[in-house]
């Protein structure tokens, strides 16, 4: 379906049983792309923006990616003090680096404009996963504006519910049900990104769900180009105009350079572009853009070329014997990069002019700044050729080892003494060190954001300092890298973690990197596995992860086991995220899959399973279940019973709505003592059960004895003891505490009878025979007129057995 006019279209398709839609035209018409992406009732606005120059100096790509979670889109309004939103949640991060790393790649050669993405979520019915609709509504943004991105890129989540592969799961079902949450990024021709968090779900399975995603990836880019050809901006640098200048004028910027040098050369662009004037129109403009950046592509093209050919004849057999140096130590293989590099750039020679002329017909003996710029570029291009090809056709690594080969791995646990568990992953020169602290229930993070998820009990956050990598840097708080890395972990160890009836703790883990060269993100998975097993959290299964890379030369290409950072920096993927064809991914996942295991194996020698008892220092839980009406007697008014549990005790609870307590101490006794006095506070009074309890009111038949908070017994005067007391003020006074056993229970009326058995005086115990004897010498009172009580009528504090005191206390 498609409806355009002039600018403004609609497209839509099917993707697995639900509508998704792109509509441009109708909001924030001024960026230079903007698509509203619809599915159900969620929606979300992404736009984006560039500038048609380079950044002066960068040498990255500068694309900037923002995801604007706005709780309005859920009808919530934010918590905190100052009600709106603030920096960005987890979630909305989490996002962004989805939208990025596929996004990032698909870019001309050399493009260094600043980019910038927005996704902002105007709607979110809480049915339909945002996040898809942001990494979709991203690329269609892109596609219809005039940037030069060579997309498009489609994106689906793939659940499995009851064995059934299931595309774009529900929130609800994504979360609570399925068993894969697998997103999946990628062209019409092949994938981009892969990211997924599963419960043992098999690698075939895994293939079979990326082909479902890819059909339907398919489906979402042609709906894509289908709104680019409506609505779509002539894009500022085209292929075919960029061959034109090239074939025209080609020639002529490589004569200025041999001529003049490479800075000369710059003038030929200034020459060859067209002069605006008043008259010039919209279409004047947009050519003169094109025209402008394609002829910049041109002189970037000719001047590297310029210095590449003369370079790589003087110093091809250096930079090969560098690449050798990769086995080195950072200290020495810097060293000999810098020196070599510094060698080059001095002693080069070109068959142009270096720099300005010294003297009247003299040529250049020192080299100008953009001559040693672009002699340190094509160095850095010949030495990722030379050292990709090593990899990929000569089969050899940088530091010699073969394709499946992994580092030398070392594991310990117990590493920190007053931690809750630890663990310590090395693993070559990649080393994490895992911390767990176990907490209790009301410890847990509260969730506030647009999702289901409302609190959590397991957390893994991720830290990478700047000495990890032997730099100094800014510490200020975690950075996305960080957030997205200790999600990444989180995500792999989620599902091995014990449920709350099981282990009612609150788990969080912080990944500390201590030395990084390939792959910290998967170091952290082993290195928590054995924090885990060393706090005695009765994980499912141990997990461990390596990350795996691809390098690709013509036809030849080699997966590698267990990368390092070289290979990361010069391969072409990074398998722990995004894959290519359905060959090489398979694979990939079958080699990755035997090194998991040599890892595991290597983890299990140090400890083989998980500790039987939780550290010293971490606390210990002990559950109790009460009948849930009986809730608010251990709460009590205004929280003070339960305050006073905690107190005495020394202890933390936390109760539950359905009546489970939870007793958190560091003490075993501590904890059994505060289970005896919930019990107590709560279980019905049954004759026999003894009781030692505080004298709240005495009248002339007898005293109220106080059992537990809101429930009194009776001890009449006749079962003070063997014998007769005419007043029960003269052996027993309010205050007393006495020691008694319940001799009846009658639920009809609500009273307890009680009978005495001891009582405590000045810390020695008396009996009742003692006490008969003090009532027959007590001097005689005079006698109280007072009405009986009449049958079933509650007198004073009749005891009501848990269900709280009675009337109000007669005063005495």
């Amino acid at each position: 379906m498609a409806i355009a006019t002039e600018r403004l279209a609609t497209v839509s398709v099917t993707v697995g049983e639900q509508d998704l839609s792109f509509e441009t035209g109708k909001l924030a018409k001024q960026a230079d792309g903007a698509v509203v992406a619809r599915s159900g009732e969620t929606m979300v606005l992404a736009t984006a923006m560039g500038r048609q120059e380079p950044r002066e100096g960068a040498d990255f790509f500068p694309l900037t990616v923002d995801v604007e979670e706005r709780m309005y889109a859920a009808g919530k309004i934010p918590g905190g003090f100052f009600k709106r939103e603030g920096r960005p949640t987890e979630r909305a991060i989490l996002t962004a680096r989805m939208i990025d790393r596929p996004i990032r790649p698909l870019w001309p050669k050399g493009y260094k404009n600043e980019t910038q993405v927005i996704c902002t979520v105007l709607s979110a019915d809480l049915v339909t996963a945002h996040d898809i609709l942001c990494i979709n509504g991203a690329s269609a943004a892109l596609m219809i504006s005039p940037l030069p991105f060579l997309g498009p890129v489609g994106a689906v989540r793939i659940g499995q519910i009851d064995g059934e592969l299931v595309v774009n799961p529900t929130l609800q079902e994504a979360e609570e049900v399925s068993e894969l949450n697998l997103i999946v990024v990628g062209t019409p021709d092949a994938l981009t990104m892969v990211e997924a968090g599963a419960n043992e779900v098999p690698e075939g399975r895994l293939l079979e769900a990326l082909d479902i995603a890819h059909s339907e990836i398919r489906k979402i880019c042609d709906a894509q180009i289908d709104l680019q050809r409506q609505a779509g901006k002539a894009k500022w640098l085209d292929d075919s105009i960029t061959e034109e200048i090239e074939r025209e004028y080609g020639a002529a910027v490589r004569e200025r350079i041999n001529a003049e040098g490479l800075r000369a050369a710059e003038a030929v662009v200034e020459e060859l572009l067209p002069a605006l004037s008043m008259d010039s129109t919209e279409e004047d403009v947009q050519r003169l853009t094109q025209q402008k950046l394609s002829l910049a592509t041109v002189l970037e093209r000719t001047r590297l070329e310029a210095v590449l050919a003369p370079l790589r004849e003087q110093f091809e057999a250096d930079l090969r014997a560098l690449t050798d140096a990769e086995q080195d130590s950072k200290e020495l293989k810097s060293a000999k990069r810098q020196l070599l590099f510094d060698r080059i750039i001095e002693t080069v020679t070109l068959p142009f002019p270096v720099g300005p002329a010294v003297g009247d017909g003299e040529p250049a003996t020192t080299k100008d700044s953009l001559t040693k710029t672009y002699v340190k570029r094509a160095a850095e291009a010949i030495y990722k050729e030379l050292v990709r090809r090593k990899i990929a056709v000569e089969k050899l690594r940088p530091d010699g080892r073969g394709p499946e080969e992994i580092r030398p791995v070392s594991c310990e646990v117990g590493v920190s003494p007053r931690t809750h568990g630890s663990g310590l992953f090395t693993r070559g020169q990649t080393q994490i060190m895992s911390l767990l602290t176990l907490g209790t229930a009301k410890e847990g993070q509260r969730i506030d954001d647009l999702s289901l998820e409302t609190d959590r009990r397991y957390m893994h956050h991720y830290n990478f300092p700047p000495y990890s990598v032997g730099e100094t840097g800014m510490m200020r708080g975690p950075k996305r890298r960080d957030i997205g890395h200790g999600a990444l972990a989180q995500r792999a160890l989620e599902s091995m973690i014990p449920p709350a009836d099981v282990f009612p703790y609150t788990i969080r883990i912080v990944s500390e990197t201590l030395e990084s060269n390939g792959s910290s993100s998967m170091g952290s998975v082993c290195g928590s596995t054995l924090a885990l097993m060393d706090a005695g959290v009765p994980i499912k299964a141990p997990v461990s992860g390596i990350a795996m890379g691809l390098v690709k030369e013509g036809e030849d290409y080699i997966i590698l086991t267990d990368i390092q950072g070289a290979e990361d920096h010069l391969g072409d993927m990074d398998f722990k995220v995004a894959g290519v064809t359905r060959e090489i991914m398979q694979k990939a996942l079958e080699q990755a899959k035997q090194a998991r295991e040599t890892i595991l194996d290597a983890m299990l020698e140090v400890i083989p399973e998980v500790r039987s008892e939780l550290s010293e220092t971490a606390p210990r839980i002990s559950t109790v279940k009460i009948d849930q009406e009986k809730i608010g007697m251990v709460i009590g008014k205004g929280g003070e019973t339960i305050r006073a549990l905690e107190a005495d005790h020394e202890v933390q609870i936390d109760i539950e709505e359905d009546g489970t307590i939870l007793i958190y101490a560091t003490d075993g006794t501590k904890a059994k003592a505060a289970i005896a006095a919930i019990e107590a506070l709560t279980k019905e009074p049954e004759v026999g059960d003894e009781y030692t309890g505080k004298v709240v009111k005495t009248t002339q038949f007898g005293a109220f004895v106080e059992l537990k908070k809101g429930t009194d017994g009776l001890l009449h005067v006749s079962n003070v003891g063997p014998g007769r007391v005419a007043h029960i003020e003269d052996v027993i006074q309010r205050g007393d505490i006495l020691d008694v056993v319940v001799q009846e229970v009658d639920k009809a009326r609500g009273r307890i009878g009680l009978k005495l058995l001891q009582k405590h005086e000045n810390g020695n115990m008396v009996s009742p025979e003692e006490l008969i004897e003090r009532a027959k010498n007590a001097p005689p009172r005079p006698r109280e007129e007072e009405r009986p009580p009449r049958d079933g009528e509650r007198r004073g504090r009749g005891g009501r057995g848990g269900r709280g005191r009675g009337g109000d206390r007669e005063r005495t």
